[in-house]
């Protein structure tokens, strides 16, 4: 049994009628985040909020060309209007390659978010400690990742220079297909870099090389995705500590792209560059975060 067939629904979050998207909050046992997929022992309370997006998948070329009329099992009139008319159809179940839906879990899910400003003072003193204190094997698989152990078949750039290389892969988050939605992301090679606030003037070839070779390389591997289509960004907060530039196609909707989240790459090459050379260690950095998130009560 998968485990949505243990979510239990609560409200509608978002419907998105143009981008074919319905958010849904709900729960889900806590046992569904097993130890297996955390490699640390769960402790969190029986039963915990999730997020489910469901999105409608793009038709892939092998469905345009040859199974969708087929798998038609009925058609409902809606209109006509001189040469248009219009049906609602229902479509039998089709192939794995070409699914009909997307679906994410966020789980656990934070119910609310705030913004907070975190100044040097505060990073040095609760934060930098907090992050200094994750377990190593929360990040081991990016470590896979950059090794070529795991995941090898989808990295679609590598440069292994250990002081400027990354690694390109597409984010889980897209569908590998539609380009609209294209979604990538650049892990650095480097270890001793953790987030936004760890980047000296050493780092600009590192965050230059990234940006210069994928707005050169992603044209060339995404025909019809223009060198300025290209969106590059960071999160802070990240996700995980191990430095890593979202990659977007420039008008995918996608999360973490808003201001209290993103920072343009270019902003940051130029900030540290042009404005101070420890501008990111003396920044105070306003940002949106969950009410759960640990760093949140620091």
């Amino acid at each position: 049994m998968h485990r949505l067939s243990k979510f239990v629904f609560s409200s509608v979050l978002n419907e998105d009628p143009i981008l074919k998207t319905l958010t849904l909050l709900g729960t889900l046992p806590s046992d569904e985040l097993s130890t297996e997929e955390t490699g640390e022992p769960n402790e969190a309370p029986a039963v915990q909020q999730a997020i489910l997006l469901i999105e409608k998948t793009h038709f892939a070329s092998q469905s345009t060309e040859r199974n969708i009329a087929k798998r038609i099992t009925e058609l409902i009139p809606t209109g006509n209007n001189d040469i248009y008319h219009w049906w609602n159809a229902l479509l039998a179940s089709g192939e794995a390659s070409d699914p009909d839906l997307k679906m994410t879990i966020i789980f656990p899910a934070t119910e609310t978010r705030k913004m907070i400003t975190e100044t040097p003072e505060i990073y040095k003193t609760s934060v930098l400690p907090w992050i200094e204190g994750q377990p190593a094997g929360r990040i081991q698989w990016v470590y896979n990742i950059l090794s070529g152990v795991k995941e090898a078949e989808n990295v679609l750039m590598r440069d292994d220079d250990p002081e400027i290389g990354f690694v390109v892969l597409p984010d889980s988050k897209w569908d590998k297909r539609t380009l609209s939605s294209l979604y990538l992301l650049a892990i650095s090679q480097r270890r001793d870099v953790r987030s936004l606030r760890d980047l000296r003037p050493e780092h600009l070839p590192m965050l230059k090389n990234i940006r210069d070779k994928v707005l050169a390389t992603v044209p060339e591997r995404f025909p019809g995705v223009a060198q300025d289509e290209v969106r590059l960004f960071v999160h802070y907060h990240p996700s995980y500590y191990h430095f890593h530039v979202h990659i977007t196609y420039l008008n995918a909707m996608v999360p973490g792209s808003t201001v209290g989240q993103s920072h343009l790459l270019d902003t940051i090459i130029d900030n540290i560059e042009s404005i101070d050379p420890e501008y990111y260690s003396k920044a105070s950095i306003r940002y949106a975060l969950g009410v759960n998130h640990p760093v949140y009560d620091l």
